[in-house]
């Protein structure tokens, strides 16, 4: 038997072959021993457990920021770590340097010499395939919290969730549709896909021996001022690919854009929406033990630390309304380069002031443009979703490939050379996000006329046509303490 492309369980024949070719990649794949994994998965506590821990906030009505950190050397790590935790972070990132997620581990190899040498770091996160499963067992176990790997790149995927989930981290993101337009420039979505559901499938066979691991899932991201509709979507379409290969947790990623009804709104559809998908498809047991906030991930940020604490407030006072579990956000200098232990504390240390003071108001945030903005979204989603199952024939896989190829799924500024491009954004008079060019995006007409109704209120108020200019002064427009580019344009 052999692999084919679909969302199809991957036979556990074939997977076990796919395994050995995986783990030969690099030496420390010769510490991961299943059995051996599956039992130290088996013995943490509920607090390492990324599932348990979400389920746990979400029963306590709590929200906590998941930041984005990693360092080189085991030492600098554990110490980074530490400082989370006393911050009272219960969710710690392992974030993995820029040469892991490429799978240039010759390059790590001589970069930690270099390190160990001189004492200069010389990376920009933790590489976790050339720690390998012991030495990444001596983090997981420093401190008392649930450790969720960060790993952006393709070709890395498989090898380094065979070693973190060994070493004992819960969780990490298999965001196929992300890894694939915002990451990576030549792969196709297929072959995303496929690096993916390798990982997935590893989470359902933990999933079959006992433990729970946690795919946390970013979708398709903006890449500029563009509706959430293709990144819910798309989260939706992980969801749905990823219960095939028999993962059984979820955490849904909503990226915010600035205006409060509509970032509200966008949280509320990707809430209703995957459970709707996932129970639709008959996977009923799969768990969607909370969701996850964030900051927009591929904006322009406020350079000047006044706009940068502005900006991480925001991100969480939104989140506190939302009652999220969990909220991303960003360093007050991670703008100018990488963060230090001491911004890492500060910045947390606002957003858990914003949690405690606003969540537990418990206050009910609802208007009518509120309730159109969750009518749009909830149209929007559903007309993408349905359209790539319907071209996929029910396999979200193939029809997700399809989608592409149609511009059935597409946004603009894509990082990748098979995206089409042919759509655009804009914000409103408000500051909403609206289309304004949908290329072959499958939206009702509707909804169409919603958004060129939203573009044109702000074309007669400003009196300057709403094009390309403009939509660029949109995008600098959070770096510059402003919901929406200003005139002239």
């Amino acid at each position: 038997m052999t692999y084919q492309f679909g969302q199809a369980r991957i036979d556990e024949d074939v997977f076990m072959k796919m395994r050995k070719k995986e783990l030969a990649i690099w030496p420390t794949g010769k510490e991961v021993d299943l059995d051996d994994a599956v039992a130290y998965q088996k013995s943490l506590p509920d607090s390492k457990n990324f599932c348990k821990v979400m389920q746990q906030l979400k029963g306590q009505g709590r929200t906590v920021v998941f930041p984005r950190a990693g360092q080189s050397t085991i030492e600098e790590e554990i110490a980074l770590n530490k400082t989370l935790a006393e911050t009272g972070l219960p969710l710690i990132p392992i974030t993995t340097d820029s040469y892991t997620r490429l799978l240039q581990l010759e390059k790590v190899e001589k970069a930690l010499e270099e390190t160990a040498r001189t004492g200069k770091n010389l990376l920009n996160g933790y590489p976790i395939i050339n720690h390998g499963v012991k030495k990444t067992r001596q983090v997981t176990e420093a401190c008392d919290a649930a450790y969720n790997l960060r790993i952006g790149g393709v070709q890395a995927q498989k090898i380094a969730s065979e070693i973190a989930f060994a070493a004992g981290v819960t969780a990490l993101p298999p965001s196929m549709f992300q890894l694939f337009a915002n990451y990576d420039k030549r792969t196709t979505l297929e072959e995303s896909i496929k690096a993916c559901q390798y990982v997935f499938r590893l989470m359902g066979y933990y999933a079959e021996k006992g433990p729970i691991i946690t795919a946390d899932l970013h979708g398709w991201n903006p890449n500029a001022v563009f509706p959430l509709s293709i990144h819910m979507a798309t989260v939706i379409l992980s969801i749905l690919i990823g219960a095939e290969q028999g993962a059984r947790s979820f955490i849904p990623m909503v990226e915010f854009q600035g205006n409060i009804a509509q970032d509200l709104a966008w949280y509320d559809t990707m809430k209703k929406l995957v459970r709707e998908y996932l129970d639709r498809a008959g996977h009923r047991d799969a768990m969607i033990p909370g969701i996850f906030a964030n900051q927009i991930p591929l904006y322009p940020v406020p350079m000047d630390q006044g706009g940068a604490f502005a900006y991480l407030c925001y991100t969480a006072f939104v989140m506190a309304l939302a009652r999220a579990e969990a909220c991303c956000v960003r360093t007050i200098d991670e703008a100018v380069g990488i963060p230090t232990k001491e911004a890492h504390t500060v910045s947390y240390r606002a957003a858990n002031w914003i949690f405690n003071v606003i969540r537990t108001q418990q206050f009910e945030f609802d208007s009518a443009q509120v309730n159109i903005e969750r009518e749009m979204a909830e149209m929007e989603v559903r007309a993408v979703v349905d359209k790539v199952l319907e071209m996929g024939d029910g396999d979200a896989a193939v029809g997700s490939v399809r989608a592409v190829e149609a511009g059935v799924l597409d946004s603009p500024f894509a990082a990748n050379i098979h995206v089409k491009d042919n759509v655009m954004g804009i914000r409103d008079s408000r500051g909403a996000c609206r289309f304004l060019e949908f290329g072959n995006l499958p939206m009702p007409e509707v909804v169409k006329a919603f958004h060129r109704e939203k573009v044109a209120e702000r074309q007669a108020e400003e009196g300057v046509n709403m094009d390309y200019y403009v939509f660029m002064k949109d995008f600098w427009a959070f770096s510059k303490g402003s919901i929406k580019g200003m005139p002239p344009y």
